[in-house]
């Protein structure tokens, strides 16, 4: 679902690259969520809260993430141009911000493992040094020192304007609690968020030969009819013996191929609509984990898990993994982004690419799940001017919209990569239903992984029953949870 943000982001996009119109969503209230018939058209605000800012030549500091799954080559750039449409929209992008309020860039490179991101972070802001303007890194690490407040409420810097395009304010305040405090930065420029949204691949040239029509998926998707039940009828009829040796093997060709079982299961989880809190008119959350959705939604998950088609004996973002799928092995491959999409583009076989289904057609819209190590942004209380970084960060927001998304999405991503002209419509509704989520970027810190292991540990155990994981945890989760608001609603 896509609110006006966001809609404005991708419109603009659109109309810049290829002049082809997207649907736009009206404004809602911060709980509320916007159909996909929509069609209110949303306009570029004119209002420019960063003319006539000059900084002189200063330096803007980022401490910038750059692990071999990050997107830092899309927010850093090559320094000059290289005939790449988005290594040359990033070089473009930078310039402009640097020529429009007369700054320079420097950036300290990081490389952190992701359950080391908070103690890393919080060692350089504990020091007292004003050594960054801004820090990217791992939205679960982030968020858990954003309840420490060690990070600048970003409703006091004066030059942020999460009404202008380029910023993604419905996913910032799932993030927060209350209505006073947002520590956590995601917009346009933090576009390792839109990299991690994670997408199902599937392999067209088997479903032609099993099913025949392999647009018939995509027109289930566009008809609100892609569930759960219609991909696990998909999976089941393509397991294939191909080894011939009468017994399920690495070799055979599967339904569905799946990174483990572990992180995996968030995308499914979350694509299911799940009620796992509920927030009250004051934005605080509770949990509400333990209703019949829930039951209904891991009945669902540990079907696919354990289909006698799925093989989920693979590590996540390994070679074989992608190989398998890449080789013909398997219709569907989950534990797979929007940003892996260029290591299938040498396929032989014709690629497709899907949401996470519905849990069920009266399910309103699709959702898609942002990987919980996506990279987002915050500015540390030891920044000795956080006004110039919110005029920076600003900018660089509202360019990233203007220059990078047009590029990366329209040109790369919905033409380069894409083989057939309903990928794109594919990519469209993955985007709308992109969501920031509460209870997995702070369950783990702040709730016992209660939304995690409820459902991990019995499909771990291969048990259809998960309500025991539940009760085992409730106590101390709902404990945390409190200490955690506390914290962060706290006015010292």
């Amino acid at each position: 679902f896509m609110y006006i943000k966001k809609a404005t982001a991708l419109l603009l996009a659109a109309i810049l690259a290829s002049s082809a119109l997207f649907t736009a969503c009206s404004d809602k209230s911060s709980d509320d969520k916007t159909g996909q018939s929509d069609t209110t058209v949303v306009e570029e605000t004119t209002k420019d809260i960063l003319a006539g800012l000059d900084f002189g030549g200063r330096d803007f500091r980022i401490q910038m993430s750059n692990t071999f799954i990050s997107s830092a080559d899309l927010m850093m750039d090559a320094g000059e141009s290289t005939g790449d449409v988005v290594d040359d929209a990033v070089y473009q992008r930078n310039m402009t911000v640097s020529e429009r309020l007369n700054i320079g860039f420097v950036y300290t490179e990081t490389d952190y493992a992701w359950d080391q991101v908070a103690t890393n972070i919080r060692k350089i802001i504990q020091a007292g040094d004003d050594a960054f303007d801004l820090i990217v890194n791992d939205q679960r690490g982030m968020a858990q020192l954003s309840a420490e407040k060690i990070f600048t409420n970003v409703y006091n810097c004066k030059y942020f304007d999460f009404e202008s395009a380029g910023w993604w304010d419905k996913y910032m305040r799932d993030l927060t609690i209350g209505n006073k405090y947002m520590y956590l930065l995601v917009g346009d420029y933090f576009i390792d968020v839109l990299r991690k949204a994670h997408v199902i691949y599937y392999n067209r040239d088997i479903f032609r030969d099993i099913y025949g029509d392999p647009d018939e998926i995509y027109k289930a998707v566009n008809e609100g009819k892609w569930t759960y039940d219609l991909m696990l009828t998909y999976i089941n009829g393509a397991y294939l013996d191909t080894d011939g040796d009468g017994k399920k093997g690495p070799n055979d060709q599967f339904g569905m191929i799946i990174a483990g079982v572990g992180g995996s299961i968030f995308p499914y989880e979350y694509a299911g609509e799940p009620d796992f809190i509920a927030r009250d008119e004051n934005g605080i959350p509770s949990i509400t984990i333990a209703n019949d959705r829930s039951d209904r939604l891991y009945q669902k998950i540990y079907e696919v898990y354990y289909s006698d088609a799925t093989d989920t004996n693979y590590t996540e973002n390994s070679q074989q993994f992608f190989g398998k799928f890449k080789s013909g092995g398997s219709l569907f491959l989950s534990t797979a982004t929007i940003g892996e999409f260029d290591i299938l583009r040498d396929m032989e076989n014709d690629v497709g690419i899907l949401p996470y289904p519905k849990l069920d057609e009266a399910q309103s819209t699709y959702h898609t799940t942002i990987h919980d190590t996506a990279e987002i942004g915050a500015i540390p209380t030891t920044c000795g001017d956080p006004d110039f970084a919110s005029a920076v960060i600003q900018a660089l927001c509202e360019e990233s919209n203007k220059i990078l998304i047009p590029a990366y999405y329209e040109t790369a991503l919905k033409i380069k990569y894409t083989r057939d002209n309903y990928s794109s419509q594919m990519i469209d509704i993955v985007y709308e239903g992109i969501d920031g989520l509460f209870p997995l970027i702070y369950g783990g810190t702040y709730a016992n992984d209660i939304f995690t292991w409820t459902f991990l540990e019995p499909l771990k155990a291969k048990t259809n029953t998960w309500m025991s994981s539940y009760e085992k945890r409730i106590k101390a989760a709902e404990s945390q949870l409190q200490e955690l608001i506390n914290m962060y609603t706290s006015e010292d």
